[in-house]
């Protein structure tokens, strides 16, 4: 079936994608703000850090994954012990934050060091159980898995490869698309709700394990998708960018094997000239949410009859 929608044309698909978003769920489409970065719509007022992201590792990753060698880490709010960690939550919860959503770099493993803060998690979430904390994990084992869950996180997110170059030449890590569903199921099987991540691009701006890792991530059953496409914050003369028409490809294909599923647009994606088509192109392909939309997406929305709703949570969240 994977393979006879990929030669479907995009129109043809996306008039599936949107029926099949209708069907199941009416006619709104949620915009999130989660505060992570300043955002104005134009119209209403967003507070800052209402969902921020933290980095245990600050701005180290030991991968130097070529397209972003630990930069995009230095957007995240830095804690790289407990206390530190307690301390920066605290205040971003007494500051009116709904949640956290706790990132690092990878070891090379692949796995995000988060051993020794499980034990603030566990003081958070018995504080307040309301607050709501999702983890960023890379690979991930078994004891690690079973300990947040026991923390009581509210999900995890992964990003999903399905491509052994890629995670061989972009990621620099020695593992197999195998690790990745291997993972997931582990995961499943545990318990945790899952919102992995598709990145649209991911080696070098080609699309080559997109189709791979939706697959996979079909297979499983999760509880959201999330799309991202490819920013390249470092060394941005080897990638391209993906077209529009290739991103809504895989958005619509993914809505058409995963009908009642939320599909998210989330936060990444190219400040690139085509990057308003790409939005618009999601909306036509059946999501759920886009994070942090363009003027001219929100109205796009609104004009072809569709319900907004701001929400100032993690799009995987909603």
């Amino acid at each position: 079936m994977l393979t006879q929608l990929i030669q479907t044309p995009l129109k043809d698909l996306q008039t599936e994608a949107s029926r099949l978003r209708k069907l199941h769920f009416g006619n709104e489409l949620t915009f999130s703000i989660p505060g992570t970065v300043s955002y104005h719509d134009g119209t209403l007022p967003f507070q800052k850090d209402r969902f921020a992201a933290i980095s245990v590792t600050g701005a180290h990753c030991d991968l130097h994954c070529s397209h972003c060698k630990g930069k995009l880490l230095e957007s995240m709010l830095p804690a790289e012990d407990p206390e530190t960690f307690l301390r920066v939550v605290e205040r971003l919860r007494l500051n009116g934050a709904y949640g956290v959503l706790v990132s690092g770099g990878a070891n090379h493993d692949g796995e995000v060091p988060l051993e020794k803060f499980i034990p603030s998690i566990k003081e958070i979430k018995g504080k307040d159980p309301s607050f709501k904390i999702i983890v960023h994990t890379g690979l991930i084992k078994r004891e690690m898995a079973m300990e947040l869950k026991e923390a009581g996180i509210e999900q995890i997110l992964i990003d999903v490869i399905g491509d052994n170059d890629t995670i061989r030449e972009v990621y620099h890590l020695d593992k197999r698309v195998e690790d990745y569903e291997e993972t997931l199921w582990m995961l499943k099987t545990i318990g945790h709700r899952l919102a992995p991540h598709i990145i649209i691009g991911h080696h070098f701006g080609e699309i080559r394990g997109e189709w791979k890792a939706l697959e996979i991530i079909t297979r499983v059953g999760v509880e959201t998708i999330v799309l991202v496409i490819l920013k390249p914050l470092m060394g941005k003369d080897q990638f391209r960018t993906p077209t529009p028409e290739e991103t809504s490809k895989i958005t619509a294909v993914s809505r058409i094997l995963n009908p009642v599923t939320p599909i998210r647009m989330g936060c990444i994606r190219p400040a690139h000239s085509s990057k308003a088509e790409m939005e618009k192109g999601a909306i036509d392909s059946g999501v759920n949410t886009i994070a942090y939309p363009l003027q001219g997406t929100i109205e796009y929305a609104k004009e072809i009859g569709l319900e907004t709703k701001f929400v100032e949570m993690c799009c995987s969240l909603i």
